[in-house]
């Protein structure tokens, strides 16, 4: 993605393939979220963790389906860039950052040097669905850019604002 643009992480101009990215990210999620939102307002469902994942050198398809928990929902947004979404219901912010650690453990160990892991966790249903995904999307793009890999990179909401930690 960035490899010959210099550009500063305040800049609003983004890369053509991170424009598309977010494209497939809402295509991809949109549903899913929404009906997991319908469980939470309706049902009483608790939290949910959204973890983005890519590897660079290790093709992750075959891997996050079998660790993955059958409660837990693959999503492919990217295959010729490697990159899924893992949405474990009834997960809190501790308990996907600790299996965002094992999932990058486990691939490092299946030969990846670089692993791109993003998460969010969604305790209620204040926020629009373009708004979670773009803020993944977005914490994303500047882990990305930074080069920050092999570690888990959480992104929270605020009051009608979100917070990117890096």
């Amino acid at each position: 993605m960035f490899k010959n643009e210099k550009r500063s992480i305040d800049e609003i101009v983004f890369h053509e393939d991170e424009v598309k990215l977010a494209k497939k990210m809402m295509d991809s999620l949109r549903t899913t979220v929404e009906f997991l939102y319908y469980m939470m307002e309706h049902r009483g469902q608790s939290s949910f963790t959204i973890i983005m994942l890519s590897s660079d050198d290790t093709r992750l398809e075959h891997l996050l389906h079998k660790w993955k928990r059958k409660t837990d929902v693959l999503i492919e947004v990217d295959e010729i860039n490697n990159i899924y979404v893992i949405i474990c219901q009834a997960t809190d912010k501790e308990g996907g950052e600790k299996f965002g650690e094992i999932l990058i453990s486990n691939i490092n160990m299946h030969g990846s040097k670089v692993t791109y892991c993003v998460e969010a966790e969604l305790t209620n249903v204040g926020y629009s669905i373009q708004e979670v995904i773009f803020n993944i999307v977005e914490k994303y793009i500047i882990v990305k850019q930074e080069k920050k890999f092999n570690k888990v990179f959480f992104t929270r909401f605020k009051k009608n604002k979100y917070e990117v930690f890096v």
